[in-house]
């Protein structure tokens, strides 16, 4: 199947929790135009990552040049969305995990990853301009980390 931006026959619940499907999707895959469909992209967006708090789609869109280099994969699970009949807002929260390796060390036998288990809260609303749930608020609170945090962070 195609990462096409829109599918279709969604409920409304299940397209909630297709922005996040979309955001990380869309980073797993290095496709950035799917990954900012996901996005709000004004400057009221914001990500919460652990102690630092990302404000404003230009400084967000900075921040993640740095995950795009990466090879990664984002496992969600547990999603629960909460949406009331015919609301244009909407919360989820959701389970992940994510690995990040270098392009370089990506196939190497030996492990120079950066792994996180983190819990995601996440405010969401709906553009009027193409119908899709966008996140406003990604809190991503970090559970747990092993492997080489200079992967992600330099």
């Amino acid at each position: 199947m195609a990462d096409q931006v829109t599918l279709t026959a969604l409920s409304p619940r299940e397209a909630v929790a297709d922005a996040l499907h979309r955001c990380v999707l869309g980073i797993d895959s290095s496709n950035r135009d799917l990954f900012e469909s996901a996005c709000l992209k004004n400057e009221s967006m914001t990500v919460v990552a652990g102690p630092t708090t990302i404000e404003g789609w230009t400084a967000i869109s900075e921040f993640f040049l740095r995950v795009f280099v990466l090879v990664t994969t984002h496992v969600t699970s547990n999603i629960r969305v909460e949406l009331k009949d015919g609301a244009d807002t909407a919360s989820m929260t959701a389970h992940a995990i994510s690995y990040h390796v270098r392009p370089d060390d990506a196939l190497k036998p030996e492990d120079s990853s950066y792994t996180a288990s983190c819990l995601y809260f996440i405010d969401l609303i709906k553009d009027s301009n193409d119908g899709l749930w966008k996140i406003k608020k990604w809190d991503i609170k970090v559970l747990w980390t092993t492997g080489d945090r200079a992967v992600l962070h330099g």
